[in-house]
């Protein structure tokens, strides 16, 4: 057999010198891995996030309330309790101010919940959002409208044709009990789509690195040591010397 034909020294492959794939320490290391969420917590930060959003209905529909201005109306006798105002806009401001408010509460929320709950972010959030935007704003429609409706019902029991009064709010296009949702979804969506961690746990990560807090580095850096480079391959060995 001729000498330059002989195979390499047997250390030099148990170096690991060689132009194959790389070592399985490096390949783990870039291979993300998918983040695990129990389905208990999703289903919990969900519910916690919809009852959340309701209780927060309450003050957002005093506050629609008090911004929305009351209608006139007059006891017209036989023909009952109408508008008095020949050009009634009463009605078209309770519903904007309703559909201006949930759509700003909409926004705010759907942000500060997802700098909140980072490690949440994915299906339950959404749903979280949806499903408590919409309980929100049936629980602002009805405390704005029980604001002042018991004297209204007391007046049109004991009016006499001519009286007049304030009538307090209302909604009128029930349309606008989407608004919150609506927006909460469309940030959230967007927030989602912007971010290129597929863990959606922050902003600027690399794919693959901080599927969970034990990964992180003490200082907080979001970039993590970089995998040793493999050396370069040894030169050849020389061919022996031909034998007399």
């Amino acid at each position: 057999m001729n000498p330059s034909q002989e195979p390499a020294p047997q250390h030099y492959e148990q170096a690991g010198y060689s132009y194959g794939p790389p070592p399985p320490e490096v390949v783990a290391w870039e291979q993300p891995r998918p983040l695990r969420r129990s389905w208990s917590r999703m289903v919990s930060v969900a519910v916690l996030l919809t009852v959340a959003l309701a209780v927060a209905g309450a003050p957002l529909g005093l506050l629609w309330s008090w911004l929305s201005p009351s209608v006139p109306v007059i006891n017209a006798g036989q023909n009952g309790i109408v508008v008095n105002d020949p050009s009634p806009e009463e009605y078209i401001a309770a519903d904007g101010w309703f559909t201006l408010l949930g759509f700003g509460f909409g926004l705010l929320v759907a942000v500060l919940i997802w700098l909140v709950l980072r490690r949440d972010r994915g299906p339950a959030l959404l749903l979280g959002v949806a499903f408590g935007g919409l309980a929100c704003s049936v629980v602002a429609w009805q405390v704005g409208r029980l604001v002042g409706l018991s004297a209204w019902n007391s007046w049109q029991d004991t009016s006499a044709p001519g009286d007049t009064y304030s009538r307090p709010p209302d909604l009128q296009a029930y349309g606008a009990l989407l608004v919150i949702a609506f927006a909460a979804v469309i940030v959230t969506t967007l927030l989602a789509g912007w971010s290129n961690d597929p863990d959606l746990e922050r902003p600027g990560a690399k794919p693959g690195y901080g599927n969970n807090l034990d990964d992180e580095l003490s200082s907080g850096s979001p970039d993590g040591p970089g995998p040793t480079a493999a050396p370069a391959p040894p030169a050849p060995w020389p061919a022996d010397p031909p034998r007399g």
